[in-house]
């Protein structure tokens, strides 16, 4: 099964926190999770973190992190810092 989540419209650090405990028990219970990102503009590099982390720890677990509608504004901030999705868990669709 994988629980899809969307993404909150402001992403803050406070949010950030929260959607963090969201991720955290998806995985206490074995599930892969699919982000849903369709009205998300750029990322900040906390959040790329998060998810980052996330889908690292799910692989270990034998789960899944997935960006679902990731916009080009998403992708731009991605790569920005340098992120290579060949070289990370985290899978974007």
């Amino acid at each position: 099964m994988v629980i899809t989540v969307s993404l909150p419209p402001f992403l803050g650090r406070s949010e950030a926190a929260a959607f963090r405990n969201q991720l955290l028990v998806a995985l206490e219970q074995k599930e892969s999770i699919a982000v849903e990102c369709a009205e998300a503009g750029p990322f900040p590099s906390l959040w790329i973190q998060l998810m980052h982390a996330a889908a690292t720890s799910a692989k270990a677990r034998g789960l899944s992190v997935t960006l679902k509608a990731v916009s080009d504004e998403c992708r731009q901030s991605f790569q920005a810092i340098g992120f290579n999705p060949a070289q990370s868990a985290l899978v974007l669709e």
